[in-house]
């Protein structure tokens, strides 16, 4: 593991555009270190100190940038620090603040029915009893409040929390390939690319960072948190304005391989139907008429008859949310260990899931299934330096998860534009395949469209921008 730099211990955190909609702000600054407190230090451990409160200014707000010009910048790390067991990585719970600007959807409603809808924690009683904790600890354009107050448009809502992280693997995040403009990556399953829910120190962005000290880094596109493979992610705007167009113009030519249940046809399945969200605090999709149009492709890598799995090469010629795992759930071959979307999930993809906001069932139910920790009550505080008396997760031992729980079979193997590609190696799932899928000899997208590009086999009207690597 390499060592961190004493530039990289500078280097100030602070999250813009969570995905839930909330950014982080009041991070403690660092203390620099002695030369002899370098030295003695693992490679990732920050000097603690007591935490300094919340940052209670309003920012200026801003209109939503795209995505392309969208930045991982992180400047002060967090008064914490990263830890290994059982084969694990770990983050020690550290004070943390919430911030967000009222939603739409919130006007009109407490505080605290927010909190407990939205803001899910470990489990409903938990979620509970964190809201209830220090309710002094919540501020509403910069004043202190509480969680009765009723939400007027444009709120700028804080609150201030001990934040536990939950655990991932201890796998390395292994650089494949790196140049002025890219960094090419193949991500461990169980890591977010990103800070989202209970995840932030714990992320992709976060741990490149501090371990490798790489920063500024733009998000060329996303994996599932349990998917492994390959990521992508620019360095500059030039880079990554040029891979969205890409994208966007099915220029870029996209290779997983998925382990399903079942023995899948030898023959080639093409799915085509339209995919659409359900339910949006669960992020639960569906194949439904007024989805967006979806097409992958599914070809048969090997069969074993003794588990009754296939491995079977998916190519995504769209790139919806979840798209791979709803089509295969769809056709009847769903990836054995999908909690969403898998042979055993709760939800077979024909159920009647319900809209937002109307019977929210399933959001409870889908944030225990994909994200279950579980754990003891203690009736004595651990003997910790970390430990928050009123924090309630604090009286909280938990279990480290499984590591068949930390993962599903599927893994984004290969990546290719123009002018460039890359690949991963096989998961350790698939290394007894054999014989691995021929070269694709249609021309990409954006290079002489053919039927590969799915429903646009037109050529591309979008002039691509070369990129520069």
């Amino acid at each position: 593991m390499a060592q961190i730099s004493s530039a990289a211990r500078e280097i100030l955190v602070e999250e813009k555009d969570e995905p839930v909609g909330v950014a982080a702000v009041g991070l403690p600054k660092s203390i620099p270190m002695s030369e002899s407190e370098v030295t003695t230090q693992p490679a990732i451990s920050l000097q603690r100190k007591r935490p300094h409160g919340p940052d209670l200014s309003v920012p200026e707000r801003k209109k939503k940038p795209p995505a392309s010009d969208v930045t991982i910048d992180l400047t002060t790390l967090p008064d914490t620090k990263y830890y290994f067991e059982n084969g694990l990585r770990k983050v020690e719970p550290y004070h943390f603040t919430w911030t967000t600007y009222a939603k739409g959807r919130w006007v009109g409603r407490m505080i605290e029915e927010v909190f407990l809808e939205e803001f899910f924690s470990v489990n409903e009683e938990v979620t509970k009893a964190r809201v209830h904790a220090d309710p002094c600890n919540v501020f509403v354009n910069g004043i202190r409040s509480n969680v009765q107050h009723k939400i007027k448009n444009s709120d700028y809502i804080a609150h201030y929390m001990h934040r536990h992280e939950m655990p991932v693997t201890a796998e390395p995040i292994k650089i494949i390939a790196e140049t002025d403009d890219m960094l090419v990556v193949d991500k461990p399953a169980s890591i977010p690319v990103h800070p989202c829910g209970r995840f932030r120190m714990n992320s992709v962005t976060f741990i490149l960072a501090v371990e490798f000290g790489r920063t500024g880094l733009r998000i060329a596109h996303r994996l599932d948190r349990l998917t492994s493979g390959l990521l992508i992610f620019t360095k500059n705007i030039a880079a990554s304005q040029g891979i969205h167009v890409q994208m966007e113009d099915r220029s870029v030519r996209k290779e997983y391989i998925a382990r399903v249940a079942g023995e899948f046809p030898a023959e080639q399945i093409v799915c085509s139907e339209p995919i659409d969200c359900v339910n949006i605090r669960a992020g639960v999709y569906q194949v439904r008429a007024s989805g967006k149009h979806s097409v992958t492709s599914f070809d048969r890598l090997s069969f074993d008859p003794e588990s009754n799995t296939s491995i079977v090469h998916c190519k995504p010629r769209t790139g919806r949310t979840h798209q791979i795992r709803v089509h295969l759930q769809h056709i009847g071959y769903p990836i054995v260990n999908d909690p969403f979307y898998g042979a055993k999930s709760t939800f077979t993809g024909k159920d009647a899931a319900v809209e937002y906001g109307k019977d929210d069932a399933l959001g409870p139910a889908f944030a225990d299934e994909c994200q279950k920790q579980l754990f003891t009550k203690c009736t004595t505080l651990p003997d910790r330096p970390w430990i928050d008396p009123k924090c309630p997760e604090c009286w909280l031992d938990f279990a480290d998860p499984k590591p068949e729980d930390m993962r599903i079979d599927l893994h984004a193997w290969k990546y290719e534009g123009p002018g460039w590609k890359f690949a991963t190696e096989l998961p350790f799932w698939a290394k007894d395949v054999t014989v691995l899928p021929a070269d694709d000899p249609a021309p990409l997208c954006g290079d002489n469209p053919a039927p590969l590009c799915g429903d646009n086999p037109a050529p591309s009207t979008v002039k691509t921008p070369p990129l520069l690597w």
